[in-house]
């Protein structure tokens, strides 16, 4: 009876001080349940939803709530519209989030809205970017070995190159989404030795024409996804295939057999899924604290084999830097419309004044080193020819064409170099720049490179023009030459002298440059000249 009696007693003591434990949980939710919306990217839901299930078991709270987090998956592209449309939240979406884990921080980037984004996105985990591709493929690539700012000449040329007869080019598909910005942006840091890629470096001609010979060279059939295109490349993995290559994830590839990954050398981009708290005012402060301590639980250790069981790798202690909004978008244009470089005509003055010594030789002299030199450092896909011009250069012809433009191979180089060697400084006080630049400006329509940025770079040291063209008249005939589909740049340098408002306000309504140095012995002279010949 004694032990009955105790066991009584215990039983009664036990219930109270569950209904005590459950009354002061009670107290503490007196403002009910804070529920945070996640939203995430489909690829990386899995582990989230696995971690949000472990997270909502512990019974958080946070101030006087119970705290509850809701997992919903959605394309990271989808959510960077909505955020930055300027519209309402788009409800297909679901609720609008507290927290957002996109794929990568060139996301976070992408969707930059000031003062949306609190504090700084720590990745949660990680998967390397690589080339989804045929297994004999990935052995002749590292074998090469084959580096990122190869991929372009492979691109366009033959992968013969690296011992795969029979192949074709490299056929990389470059479907809609982040894996393939990654890959565009990465051959551009490999180009310029500039990572991440900044608006210098992504500006260069160098780098906008391997962009643009990339995405120029991608099969224009590939799947419209990124997933689309790995089963279409898994279900015809060989050489006669239409596509060999799809930018992806090293997790997303591992489900695509027979495919296998190949990382090119040197820097890689990755997924690096970093947890981005929001400040917007659809949120109280219990959800922002609520933000906080889930993402905090996402990166503890007790979480990492959430995402390494499922493929990912353990997060890095930070985001990589990204490139910047603007770099990325400019990213994004040129694989949109490449452009295969410059297409360019120099408008070179022979007048007498151009026979003026500047450092120990004339100012045509250095004008012509420079051209030369500039020359040999531009891609072989640019273009560019060679007019000098004067008065009566050419009978009454105020212009001659030392070379025709055409795109710079070994031959045209040569050319170029023979050309402007024969070029000297004429007897003419004055000049006929401006029915030159007509001239030159009706030849550029015509004769339109497409693809490429169509440009006139007039040099001159006055001008000194004494033909019936007035300036007001040039400004009205190019405009009536003009052709919006065949848009031709012009970029104007003067050397010592006066210039006119004329050219440079042609200059600007053409999208050009207007420079004026003091000398053609000036590092500005050619800063100028590489910059007008070499930006597309």
């Amino acid at each position: 009876m004694i032990v009955l009696a105790l066991a009584v007693v215990g039983w009664a003591w036990l219930q109270q001080r569950a209904e005590n434990r459950d009354n002061a949980a009670a107290a503490a939710c007196v403002e009910g349940t804070a529920t945070l919306n996640v939203t995430v990217d489909p690829e990386i839901a899995a582990p989230v939803q696995a971690a949000a299930d472990r997270f909502n078991a512990t019974n958080p709270q946070v101030r006087d709530h119970c705290a509850e987090v809701a997992v919903n998956p959605r394309p990271t592209a989808a959510v960077v519209a909505s955020f930055t449309s300027g519209a309402p939240w788009n409800r297909d979406l679901g609720p609008q989030p507290g927290l957002w884990i996109p794929d990568s921080a060139r996301s976070i980037e992408l969707m930059r809205v000031p003062g949306l984004i609190a504090g700084t996105p720590a990745p949660i985990a990680v998967s390397p970017i690589a080339l989804a591709v045929p297994d004999e493929l990935r052995r002749a690539l590292e074998a090469a070995p084959v580096n990122w700012a190869d991929l372009p000449r492979l691109q366009q040329g033959s992968l013969g190159d690296i011992g795969l007869d029979g192949w074709g080019g490299l056929k990389l598909a470059l479907p809609p989404g982040d894996s393939a910005l990654a890959v565009a942006a990465a051959v551009g840091s490999g180009v310029s030795g500039t990572d991440p890629l900044d608006d210098k470096a992504v500006a260069a001609g160098q780098v906008v024409s391997a962009i643009s010979l990339l995405a120029a060279g991608a099969p224009a059939a590939a799947a419209a996804d990124t997933g689309a295109a790995l089963t279409e490349l898994a279900a015809a993995a060989d050489a006669g295939a239409a596509v060999h290559a799809v930018p992806a994830t090293e997790q997303q590839i591992r489900t695509k057999a027979p495919l296998t990954a190949f990382r090119p050398a040197g820097n890689g981009p990755v997924h690096d899924y970093p947890a981005a708290q929001i400040s917007g005012n659809w949120l109280d402060q219990s959800q922002k604290l609520a933000a906080t301590l889930f993402a905090d639980f996402l990166r503890a250790p007790e979480q990492s084999k959430l995402f390494t069981d499922n493929g990912f790798g353990a997060a890095p202690p930070a985001t990589a830097p990204a490139p910047p909004k603007a770099v990325l978008e400019q990213v994004n244009k040129i694989v949109a419309h490449p452009v295969l470089g410059v297409s360019a005509t120099v408008l070179l003055d022979i007048s007498a004044s151009m026979s003026t010594q500047e450092g120990g030789a004339t100012r045509l002299a250095t004008a012509i080193a420079a051209l030369g030199s500039t020359t040999q450092v531009m891609p072989p896909e640019f273009g560019l020819g060679v007019w000098a011009y004067a008065k009566n250069v050419d009978g009454e012809t105020p212009y001659r064409v030392v070379t025709p433009v055409a795109p710079l191979t070994a031959d045209q180089r040569a050319a170029l170099t023979r050309g402007l060697a024969g070029v000297t400084p004429g007897t003419s006080k004055t000049d006929r720049a401006y029915p030159t630049l007509q001239a030159a400006y009706r030849n550029a329509v015509a004769d339109y490179a497409k693809a490429r940025t169509n440009s006139i770079l007039l040099i001159t040291d006055g001008p000194d023009d004494d033909s019936p063209v007035t300036g007001e008249k040039l400004l009205a005939e190019l405009a009536t030459a003009a052709d919006p589909a065949k848009p031709v740049r012009v970029d104007v340098i003067v050397i010592g002298g006066a210039g006119t408002q004329t050219l440079q306000t042609l200059s600007e309504r053409t999208g050009g440059t207007y420079t004026k140095v003091p000398t053609t012995n000036d590092l500005a002279f050619g800063t100028a000249m590489v910059k007008a010949l070499t930006t597309p």
